[in-house]
C-alpha cells in the first residue's frame, strides 16, 4: 500500500488521501447541483410570479372594463329615466309658454284677437242666417273693432253677434251657428296641443 508523507512529516495512507479527494469532489459536485437546483427553483418561482402578475393584470383589466361598462349602462339608464320624468314637465312648460305668447301677442296688438276669431270662423265654415261669437269680456273690444273683417268671413246675409262671456276665458272664442258650435277657447286648443305632444313623446 502506498504511503504519502504529509507536510508535518506524518505518514498518510494513499487510500485515505484518495477518499478525501473523492469526498471533496463529491461535495463540490453536490454544491454545484444544489446551486443549479436553486437557480432553477428561483427561475421557476420568478416565472410563476410573473405569470401570476400577468394574469392578475389581465383579470384586473377585465374587472375594470366590466365595472366601467356597468357604470356606463347605469348612467344611460338614469339618463333615460330622467328624460322620461322630464317629459311631462317639458310639456307643461311648453303649454305655459304658448299661453304667454298668445297673451303677449294680443296685448301688443289687439288685432291678433280678431285674427283668432277669424281663424275659428274659417275652421267651422258657418252656415245659416246667424253667427254668434262668444269671447271673454276683456277681449270683446278687440273683436268688435274687427267686426267688419269678421262679417266678411261669415256666410252672406248672416247676422254676426259678438257676445261677452266670462266662461270662455281669455284669448279664445266659441262660434255658434244654427247647425252647431266650434270650441276655439285657448284652453281647448292647449289641451289639444298637450295631447299631440304627449302622443308624440310616447310614440
Amino acid at each position: 500500500m502506498g504511503r504519502i508523507v504529509g507536510a508535518q512529516g506524518r505518514v498518510v495512507a494513499k487510500a485515505t488521501v484518495d477518499a478525501h479527494l473523492e469526498a471533496r469532489d463529491t461535495v463540490a459536485a453536490a454544491r454545484a447541483t444544489a446551486a443549479a437546483i436553486q437557480a432553477g427553483a428561483r427561475e421557476a418561482v420568478d416565472k410563476a410570479v410573473e405569470e401570476g402578475l400577468r394574469q392578475g393584470r389581465e383579470q384586473g383589466r377585465a374587472e375594470a372594463a366590466a365595472a366601467l361598462a356597468q357604470v356606463i349602462a347605469d348612467a344611460r339608464a338614469q339618463t333615460v329615466r330622467a328624460h322620461e320624468a322630464a317629459k311631462p314637465v317639458a310639456i307643461t312648460l311648453a303649454l305655459k309658454i304658448a299661453e304667454q305668447i298668445v297673451g303677449r301677442a294680443v296685448a301688443l296688438s289687439p288685432d291678433v284677437m280678431g285674427e283668432i276669431v277669424g281663424a275659428a270662423l274659417d275652421a267651422c265654415r258657418p252656415r245659416g242666417d246667424w253667427v254668434r261669437v262668444r269671447v271673454h269680456p276683456d277681449d270683446g273690444a278687440a273683436v268688435t273693432a274687427r267686426r267688419d273683417a269678421l262679417v266678411a268671413r261669415a256666410p252672406r246675409a248672416a247676422a254676426l253677434e259678438i257676445v261677452g262671456d266670462e266662461s270662455v276665458g281669455r284669448y279664445g272664442c266659441i262660434i255658434e251657428t244654427a247647425v252647431g258650435r266650434v270650441d276655439a277657447r285657448l284652453e281647448t286648443q292647449l289641451a289639444a296641443l298637450e295631447r299631440a305632444l304627449t302622443e308624440q313623446t310616447h310614440g
